[in-house]
């Protein structure tokens, strides 16, 4: 038999593991759903599928996204056949979505398949496909699809429950108990009067010889063949409430989802394994679905949430007081006890013998340590025990008790001796160093050292028992113990002595060297040069990686933290054959500033964390590579609008190209030439340690560089055609295959054949008109000249004649300069005919004075004669007269032979006015006074008849 009878012992029941998985919990805001989640699958490329309230919602690591039902009805019941549809259950609503040809989720009704009588229903609880068939069970009758039609199988009382397993499909009658489907008709098993009316909660296959079943009550129950047996498995003391649901984990475990405690995990022989509840992390203890990845991790659909429990993997998570989050800063397993030092207190458990491969699943209660109330820093492993380095003081952990053994809080515990056991032992502490002596009495108080008052966290001793400790703020100090070992002698060394920084450095022996981690690196200790070197050993590895802490494990390699981040140095067997792993799932969650790295074995590795104590299987971890893939989600186009062209489902491999129905590759008009691709890993137990590369063959010239992104856009893609590339790989370094998506960018429409024949003919019609146009525009131009010859002609003859008219004004223009010239001389000789009569006047005057006053000399008598002759003399006017009527057109002549009335008196004043004199100057020269000048114009007005408004020398002008 494969189960057997078994007691538990009574200490360990309600006990849990002490290592419990990481659990995440998605809300319903997260995942975009309603509430209850009642059925979990999962299709080959490990995308998830999840039947919810509102509908199929389905999640690949980086997306959810959600799809209702036609009836907006809850969705109960969901499975996947090989042909890619997903068959769905829901009230008054059974059919299944498939890809279409762009990978978008449509749905198909299967009710008009049904006979009219047979379209209105209650729920569908449970949908399996088996051998081409699919079964959906409804309250009251169960569906069979096969071949494109169904058919009906009525229950007796009430079907409850239906399974596929092995190569049959089960199903419970709630009166008459479990039935299993021949191809044909439902054959019940015998024995079921066993149940006693217990309800089936799952069917749990171990072997291909028989199965196990799981009922409501948390009994079990064997079937083998046709026949219905008891098994002796009891129900769990832990178990709470019913049992809803139950599904096989690995051929000796499986997990029981309960309405009220969580998930319980079990064995066949009936022990618990775990319990998975609220207390433990989960969203809350009423579970409703439960379904084991292919990661043979587990996904919860809860009363409220979806639940992801990473039940695999090789991070385990080790919290002393479960209502508290207490910080765990050092950690120790001795004598089979854990020892956990945390931010209050230290805490201990017994280990479980069966165990002893992965502590993680060791069961027990943590237990506080007595007298270790407050903030503990430090375990340390010294002659086979246990001491504790306590803001109290200096404890020895012995029988559950920590016993004093000094006052002065400690750091950190470094015997002396390399062979155990070590009679002293050095504590560094806030003061500086302390001495512990062991003898048979155990560890005694040898009192604080003399030497620098500084807080001694981190200490070391060389292979010449030189001891070594760095301070974070000041450097690396050179101890020197005394003769008597009461005091010690320091010497400081920092970043004058090679360092690159006096700060952040830390001391640490590895690979039996002093390795001095350095914000650029490992650094050593040159005794010849008396300075710090980069590391020979190390700095080839590390290289310049900011260091806060370095461990080795009994394997050689080394562990390392580096600002929030953890790693780990491996090395293998070739010269160049180290590598370095980090644990990006990790980062942030390790205690930073108080750093601790406890490698028990290969299996074990304690974290000091925020929260606890982190374990870690390295072994496994290591080990998880199982075949990583990579999907390419929904693309959309965008332009002027979204449009999404790819859904991200499809029934073809990845790797494959994705066409549209009828074989085409995707093709996009020009106008949404920008695209947005999503991608994702679905390794949910993975995804901190996941990056990705892209390559959009066609437009880049190489793959982009890793980073965790699951997006990416590119805008203004000319036309062509392309294949958007993505792959993944984890901090392991393994790699996916390339998952890809080709797709075309058709040309603007100015650039399709299309266009390019209407070019064509708009070309030859161009042409032909151009042609057309030519002809015409020649004949036009014959014309033009034609007529511009005559233009030209007459513009010739024209211009002829305005040339001559310039000429003629030209001449005209001189002759007048030549006029105005001449009467200017005039002009100028007239005025010096006044002025030479002004002269003889004033002479004439003069003589007179002096005739009258010689008492009438005759000769003055004669000489006044002869300047009246001169006065007299009209031969002046004649050459005047000649001269002006020579320059003025005959100027005087035309008057006087038109005015024959005019005295030569007239024609004078006649002369001057047109030259333009003053009154003064013409009374002058005509040997009159002004008013005489006046008078005479006045004459002259009469006798040439000149209206009184007209100007006198403007009507002169005008006769010219």
């Amino acid at each position: 038999m494969l189960a057997i009878l078994f007691l538990l012992a009574v200490g360990v029941l309600g006990q849990n593991t002490i290592g419990l998985p990481r659990i995440v919990n998605f809300s319903k805001t997260e995942f975009h759903g309603g509430a209850q989640t009642w059925d979990i699958r999962q299709d080959a490329r490990g995308q998830m599928y999840f039947a919810n309230n509102e509908g199929l919602i389905t999640f690949d690591g980086a997306y959810w996204k959600l799809y209702p039902l036609p009836n907006k009805t809850i969705m109960r019941s969901l499975a996947l056949d090989s042909m890619g549809r997903i068959y769905s259950g829901g009230q008054g609503e059974m059919g299944y979505f498939r890809a279409d040809g762009r990978g978008v989720l449509k749905y198909t009704t299967l009710i008009d398949l049904l006979p009219a009588n047979q379209r209105s229903f209650a729920d569908i609880w449970d949908i399996e496909v088996l051998n081409g068939a699919v079964y959906f069970r409804a309250t009251d009758r169960i569906f069979q699809l096969k071949e494109n039609s169904i058919q009906v199988f009525p229950a007796k009382s009430e079907w409850v429950f239906m399974k596929a397993i092995g190569s049959r499909v089960y199903a419970q009658d709630k009166q008459q108990g479990l039935y299993y489907f021949n191809g044909s008709q439902w054959i019940p098993l015998r024995n079921n009067q066993l149940l006693g009316g217990e309800l089936v909660a799952g069917l749990l296959q171990v072997n291909p010889q028989g199965f196990f079943l799981a009922s409501l009550k948390g009994n079990f129950f064997r079937v083998t063949g046709d026949s219905l047996s008891r098994h002796m498995v009891g129900k769990p003391s832990i178990l709470k409430g019913d049992v809803y649901i139950a599904e096989p984990l690995n051929e000796q475990e499986f997990v029981l989802g309960t309405t009220s405690s969580g998930c319980v995990i079990m064995d066949l022989n009936g022990h618990t394994i775990q319990q998975l509840s609220r207390r433990e992390g989960l969203q809350n203890n009423n579970v409703l679905a439960v379904f084991r990845d292919r990661e043979q991790n587990l996904w919860t659909g809860l009363n409220n949430g979806i639940s992801y429990i990473a039940y695999n993997a090789a991070i385990k998570y080790i919290s002393p007081v479960a209502e508290n989050e207490l910080a765990g800063f050092s950690a120790r397993v001795l004598n089979n006890q854990l020892y956990v030092a945390t931010s209050d207190g230290a805490y201990m458990v017994r280990l479980d013998p069966s165990a002893n491969k992965d502590l993680s699943f060791s069961k027990g209660e943590f237990i506080m340590i007595a007298n270790s109330a407050g903030q503990a820093w430090r375990l340390d492993e010294v002659n086979q025990q246990v001491l504790m380095g306590h803001n109290s003081g200096t404890f020895i952990i012995r029988d559950g008790r920590a016993v004093p053994i000094a006052p002065e809080p400690a750091w950190l515990f470094v015997p002396l001796d390399p062979v155990v056991p070590s009679p002293r032992v050095l504590v560094g502490n806030y003061t500086g160093l302390k001495m512990l002596g062991y003898g048979k009495s155990g560890f005694t108080d040898l009192g604080n050292l003399k030497g620098i008052y500084e807080s001694l966290r981190f200490l070391a001793i060389d292979n010449d028992q030189q001891i070594w400790a760095s301070h974070p703020y000041r450097g690396i100090y050179q101890l020197r113990l005394s003769a008597d070992g009461r005091s010690y002698e320091a010497k400081l060394y920092n970043e004058k002595n090679g360092l690159p920084s006096t700060l952040g450095n830390h001391v640490f022996k590895v690979k039996n060297r002093m390795i001095f981690a350095t914000e650029k690196g490992p650094y050593e200790f040159d005794r010849k040069s008396g300075r710090f070197i980069p590391s020979p050993v190390l700095s080839p590895i590390l290289q310049e990686t900011p260091l806060r802490y370095l461990n080795e494990d009994a394997d050689g390699n080394i562990w390392f933290c580096s600002g929030k981040q953890l790693g780990v140095v491996s090395f293998g067997k070739g010269k160049d054959s180290s590598s370095i792993t980090y644990f990006p799932e990790l980062t942030g969650q390790i205690l930073s500033g108080f750093e601790s790295v406890y490698p028990f074995d290969a299996r074990n590795i304690f974290i000091a964390s925020e929260k606890g104590i982190i374990l870690l299987n390295f072994e496994k971890y290591k080990g998880n590579r199982q075949p990583l893939g990579v999907l390419v989600g929904q693309v959309k186009a965008f332009g002027k609008a979204d449009s999404v062209v790819y859904g991200g489902y499809d029934a073809f491999l990845q790797g494959d190209p994705v066409r549209e129905e009828g074989g085409n590759l995707f093709e996009m008009p020009y106008r949404f030439n920008s695209f947005h691709f999503e991608y994702s890993c679905p390794a949910y137990g993975m995804q901190n340690t996941i990056e990705y590369s892209y390559f959009l063959e066609g437009y880049d010239a190489d793959w982009g560089n890793w980073s965790g992104r699951t997006e990416r856009d590119y805008t203004n893609l000319p036309e062509g055609s392309y294949v958007f590339k993505v792959k993944a790989r984890t901090n392991l370094g393994q790699e996916s295959e390339v998952a890809s998506y080709p797709f075309k960018v058709l040309p603007p429409w100015y650039r399709t054949i299309w266009a390019y024949i209407v070019y064509a003919l708009l070309l030859y019609l161009l042409f032909y008109l151009v042609n057309r146009w030519q002809k015409r525009n020649l004949y036009l131009q014959r014309l033009q000249f034609e007529e511009r010859q005559r233009q030209i002609n007459t513009l010739h003859q024209l211009e002829m004649e305005k040339n001559e008219k310039e000429i003629i004004k030209l001449q005209k223009e001189k002759l007048e300069n030549e006029v105005k010239y001449k009467n200017k001389e005039l002009a100028d000789t007239t005025m010096h005919l006044v002025e030479r009569s002004d002269a003889i006047a004033k002479v004439k005057d003069e003589l007179q004075r002096l005739y009258k006053a010689s008492g009438n000399n005759n000769d003055i008598k004669r000489a006044i004669q002869l300047l009246g002759d001169i006065e007299r003399n009209n031969s002046d006017w004649e050459r005047f007269a000649a001269s002006f009527d020579e320059i003025n057109n005959d100027f005087l002549k035309k008057l006087k032979s038109k005015y024959p009335m005019l005295t030569n008196t007239d024609l004078k004043l006649c002369a001057y006015l047109q030259l333009n004199l003053s009154s003064k100057e013409i009374a002058q020269l005509m040997n009159i006074s002004l008013r005489g000048v006046e008078i005479s114009r006045y004459r002259l007005r009469k006798k040439l008849d000149i209206p009184t408004e007209q100007n006198l020398a403007d009507f002169l002008k005008n006769m010219v």
